[in-house]
């Protein structure tokens, strides 16, 4: 017994760390390939070659004219600095992928930021004066934005223009005080990770209603959001292969869990279920899907 539990644990870390590295292998991958620049001053005595700089000092408050000369950069960190404004000549680099504008001042971002045709990771957590509805304008233009991160921006509601980021496949909202999603969420039908954690005013009933409709949703987090009952309709949402449950007040789960054909991995643990369910799922649902009990 305690070797399937520790199994089941080892499976269960396995799988989280493959959503982050859908996040940021490529970056760490590359980053043994590329010089790692953390000041302008030597990046600009090479600029031709430099493809990946952080800028990340809080004394920074806007960026400088010089950084537009390199014209390679593809990874730009401009994180928990004290920026409020994106200069539309970010449009000049041309080559950007992955760009962390967190926890800095920003409210919008400039039309010419929507002609960065090879951004793939945008971060925009820890964000709250961002005007989102004019981001998602902007957003809507990038046609390989695969990696969208929100958190912590205190979005209370997501406007009807999300439906306009066709092209995402892992969405962060975790943190944000939203209750339900819009229904055009369920158009994003390229979306494979979605996270909602961290939200206790989050209506899982209302919200599975759009949920479900996400054709090609595999990965689907609701962490730590006081949810006490699971709603069985969670079993409509036939592409699921993965759930987080954890950290929630769940006592039981729905018995038609099982129905859900695709699913391989369930996380429940650190919730107050009766251990007599617990070994009830285990050999119910085992081995089909693995169970992270997290005991």
């Amino acid at each position: 017994m305690k070797k399937r539990k520790l199994k089941g644990l080892v499976v269960g870390y396995l799988l989280v760390l493959c959503t982050l590295l859908l996040l940021l292998t490529s970056l760490k991958s590359e980053a043994q390939v590329f010089k790692r620049y953390i000041n302008l001053q030597d990046a600009l005595k090479e600029p031709d070659r430099v493809q990946w700089l952080e800028l990340t000092s809080d004394s920074l408050i806007s960026i400088p004219d010089e950084l537009f000369r390199l014209k390679n950069l593809q990874y730009l960190d401009l994180s928990n600095t004290y920026i409020s404004n994106l200069s539309a000549r970010i449009s000049e680099l041309k080559q950007l992928r992955y760009i962390n504008l967190s926890g800095t001042r920003l409210q919008s971002l400039p039309k010419a930021f929507g002609s960065l045709d090879n951004l793939r990771t945008l971060q925009l957590s820890n964000l709250p004066s961002l005007n989102l509805e004019l981001t998602i304008e902007v957003l809507s233009e990038l046609k390989s934005l695969k990696v969208l991160d929100l958190k912590d921006d205190q979005i209370s509601a997501l406007p009807p223009s999300i439906k306009g980021l066709a092209h995402l496949e892992v969405l962060d909202l975790s943190g944000n005080p939203i209750r339900t999603i819009p229904t055009e969420l369920k158009l994003l039908n390229n979306l494979e990770v979605l996270y909602l954690n961290n939200d206790e005013n989050l209506n899982v009933e209302k919200s599975l209603d759009i949920l479900t409709d996400i054709v090609n949703l595999k990965e689907l987090h609701l962490e730590n959001d006081g949810i006490k009952i699971l709603p069985d309709k969670i079993t409509r949402m036939r592409s699921l292969e993965y759930l987080y449950l954890n950290n929630n007040r769940l006592e039981n789960l729905p018995t038609s869990l099982g129905k859900m054909r695709k699913l391989k991995y369930l996380d429940i643990h650190q919730n107050p279920i009766p251990n007599v369910f617990l070994e009830q799922y285990r050999d119910e649902l085992a081995p089909s899907i693995k169970i992270n009990l997290g005991n």
